[in-house]
């Protein structure tokens, strides 16, 4: 129960945290700090993969589910979010080409479609902590964070729309924050599957692993570079990549 909650609390501020900070910042923030969010999400980004690779996967091994298996169920993760971003792309252009008085329609569209989308990432965390049973030596925390980071933009992404049709900025940040809270569903199911046993524990892990390999390589990343076109996103990641791994032996 105590490690329930504690998913619960760190899926919730990754969450709900991520996409209300994003959202009180689309009602104030205009341009100019693009080179500072590209630099940040690609040393969060780093991190994650970092993670990933050298602590999810490994815990997966360690379960004696074959690299076969592992792989499939990487691949499945990795197609789910791939799947659920697709949603959100077409639901961002009918953002932008409808009338104002439909962008109500577009934003609560887009607040679901993120909502979905979050369920499998938080499904990272819930799988961290069951793997190491605690969080003193999990990389769950830091997973939080960054994927917390990660929320931001998508809490722009969703609020922008309600505000231009209209709504005030009060309800548009709540509504917009409330859609993050989907990454405890998330954090939960990671948790559940992975106690069921070893053959959950790698299902967990190794579909969460590919989600969260996808949120990286196909949002994440992407994201950075068009924001920023020089070589320091680039230089950022490897300092993530290298920070996650003395995090990951450091204990």
């Amino acid at each position: 129960m105590k490690m329930l909650i504690t998913i619960i609390v760190l899926t919730a501020l990754s969450g709900i945290g991520g996409t209300g900070i994003g959202a009180a910042l689309s009602t104030t923030v205009r341009k100019g700090s693009d080179k500072a969010m590209s630099l940040l999400l690609s040393f969060a980004s780093g991190t994650m993969i970092s993670i990933v690779c050298l602590d999810l996967f490994h815990d997966a091994l360690e379960t004696g589910m074959s690299k076969c298996g592992i792989a499939v169920f990487v691949i499945i993760g990795f197609l789910t979010v791939y799947l659920l971003e697709r949603v959100m792309d077409q639901k961002a252009e009918q953002a932008k080409s409808r009338m104002s008085r439909k962008m109500m329609t577009a934003g609560v569209a887009m607040m679901v479609a993120v909502a979905c989308h979050n369920i499998p990432v938080g499904m990272t965390i819930g799988a961290s902590l069951v793997s190491h049973g605690s969080l003193i030596g999990s990389p769950a925390l830091t997973l939080a964070i960054f994927i917390g980071i990660h929320n931001v933009p998508e809490g722009m992404a969703i609020c922008a729309p309600l505000l231009a049709a209209g709504m005030s900025k009060g309800r548009a940040v709540l509504l917009t924050a409330l859609s993050g809270a989907a990454i405890i569903v998330g954090g939960v199911l990671g948790y559940w599957i992975g106690d069921m046993g070893q053959m959950g524990l790698a299902i967990s892990l190794s579909f969460a692993s590919g989600a969260m390999l996808y949120v990286n390589f196909g949002e994440i990343l992407p994201e950075a570079n068009a924001l920023y076109r020089g070589k320091m996103p680039a230089f950022f990641t490897v300092l993530g990549i290298l920070l996650g791994m003395m995090f990951m032996h450091a204990h």
